[in-house]
């Protein structure tokens, strides 16, 4: 059992996004785990072989209980027509329990960012439909964290990660073939300069930017009063 289950599209992904927030996870000692639904093998840099193992780097370095690659067909993700892809993400999830996902936000350049945020919000749903026979029972999640790439959304809460930034870079570079450098040149979008912008919203250092479509309850007021 996982308490928290994020999907990524590629195996760098959930790193770029959300890293920080991952390792900041892990430290509070809630269980984590990444499924990536490819191996990134279209990419102009690394094998499939290269990235598989990178990824299973980066799992070391965030700290996290498990990563998975489902093998999905990376670049064909818009294509897949049948049920199957979310029936397979659905089965994670009921094999997994988590209370919350992370997925990547609906609004991207990248054609499998996007598809992947429309299956695994199929999969949600087919996850807690006890009528629809899978390996594993029905689970419901608590909720779905959205989390950006390439697109940009009013965020619904930021998680503080400047303490844990450095084993975000850590994790993103661990990718070697994927990333030469941590600069702009490099990276598919401006990773230091988002994290800086969120927090300078928040008043820290750096932050990572996360949305929710449900209302978030609020049940202790004194969060309210909290103070440094």
């Amino acid at each position: 059992m996982l308490d928290v289950l994020i999907f990524a599209p590629h195996p760098d992904d959930a790193e770029l996004a959300a890293g920080g927030t991952i390792v900041k996870l892990v430290k509070q000692d809630f269980k984590v785990g990444i499924i990536d639904l490819t191996a990134g093998e279209m990419g102009t840099y690394g094998t499939k072989e290269q990235r598989l193992k990178e990824a299973q780097t980066a799992k070391k370095v965030l700290g996290i209980n498990l990563r998975e690659n489902l093998a999905l067909p990376d670049g064909r993700l818009p294509f897949l027509k049948d049920e199957q892809p979310a029936f397979t993400l659905a089965d994670k999830i009921r094999e997994f329990q988590p209370k919350i996902v992370l997925l990547p936000y609906w609004v991207d350049r990248h054609p499998d960012h996007v598809a992947t945020s429309h299956l695994v919000q199929q999969a949600l749903h087919f996850a807690k439909l006890t009528k629809i026979s899978l390996t594993f029972p029905a689970h419901k999640i608590n909720l779905a964290v959205y989390y950006e790439l390439n697109g940009s959304f009013t965020p619904s809460f930021f998680v503080d990660i400047s303490e844990e930034f450095e084993v975000k870079k850590k994790a993103i570079m661990s990718h070697k073939s994927q990333f030469k450098a941590f600069t702009r040149e490099f990276l598919p979008f401006p990773v230091e300069e988002r994290c800086r912008y969120y927090g300078a919203l928040i008043n820290v250092a750096y932050a990572e930017a996360f949305l929710t479509q449900q209302p978030l309850q609020l049940s202790n007021w004194k969060l309210l009063l909290k103070s440094d």
